[in-house]
């Protein structure tokens, strides 16, 4: 489930909470979710600290020490989350909406499988409920073969995400949703902000990519940045798992025009929101605001 907004919130507060810290044991309770050979995997990382934290679509990349990089993929269900043994005398600041929360402290239960610990004591947990998620430790040589990050296309809150280049991407005989979902052309795009920008731009989801006016085309290019900063400012979606890296959950969902309100008013026109099933995902959209 976590889409760009979402990794791009825990990127956020592990980049204030881990980097400089210097990894002192690994432990890898769950072995399906560790890409390399555990104990390959924990004895390379133990000793080394965390240089930067980056992000690429849905991909959370940690830089090591060593040169190597940590690429997670949360999936559906993987929750990334720092852990301060004195969390509960000290609060934050969040770093979208300068909020200042108190730090949850998440118990380690059977769900969790991999366990980072600093030389300081506090710790980072991976946490995954169905072990969709994946960790790979990447060497240098790795990182820049590695095939899902290669089939990546443009970063939609970068300059390179351009008017023009979107348009070239609306060709072919697949519904405008199927197009936003392709991560090879706009990478981190999900179901969830897939609807939000589609309402936002008035615009069916059923509808062919080729079949949009100039004027429908801008409107879609615009309110995709709009509705992933939206996303950020409130912390992230949190329908079922999602947690930010601080344990907290995030606040968008309550801000959603369409996605998840299937039978609901819509927020503009009072219409009851609809919901089918386009490009074999779940999809809402509101019959009068979007044609």
């Amino acid at each position: 489930m976590p889409e760009l907004p979402e990794v791009e919130v825990v990127r956020r507060g592990l980049e204030m909470q881990i980097v400089g810290k210097t990894i002192a044991e690994v432990a890898v309770r769950g072995p399906a979710v560790v890409v390399n050979n555990p104990e390959w995997f924990s004895a390379r990382l133990r000793g080394q600290h965390v240089v930067a934290a980056r992000r690429r679509a849905k991909y959370l990349l940690l830089d090591i020490s060593s040169g190597d990089t940590l690429v997670v993929h949360l999936r559906m269900t993987g929750q990334l989350t720092y852990h301060d043994r004195s969390a509960q005398e000290r609060v934050i600041v969040q770093p979208a909406t300068y909020l200042e929360r108190a730090l949850q402290v998440q118990p380690i239960d059977k769900h969790t499988h991999v366990l980072f610990t600093f030389e300081d004591g506090n710790g980072l947990y991976y946490r995954d409920s169905r072990k969709f998620g994946r960790l790979q430790l990447c060497t240098p040589a790795e990182l820049a073969t590695h095939k899902g990050l290669l089939k990546l296309g443009v970063e939609p809150l970068t300059e390179a995400f351009t008017l023009p280049l979107f348009r070239r991407f609306l060709k072919g005989n697949r519904s405008i949703k199927a197009v936003l979902l392709d991560q090879t052309l706009v990478a981190g795009i999900g179901n969830i902000y897939c609807d939000e920008a589609l309402f936002l731009a008035g615009i069916r989801p059923q509808r062919g990519a080729t079949g949009l006016s100039k004027g429908e085309q801008e409107r879609l290019f615009k309110a995709i940045p709009e509705v992933l900063q939206q996303g950020i400012a409130y912390g992230g979606t949190t329908l079922k798992d999602f947690l930010q890296a601080d344990g907290q959950q995030g606040s968008n969902q309550e801000e959603l025009w369409v996605y998840g309100r299937s039978g609901e008013p819509c927020r503009r026109c009072g219409t009851p929101l609809t919901k089918t099933v386009v490009a074999q995902r779940g999809t809402h959209f509101c019959g009068q605001c979007q044609r």
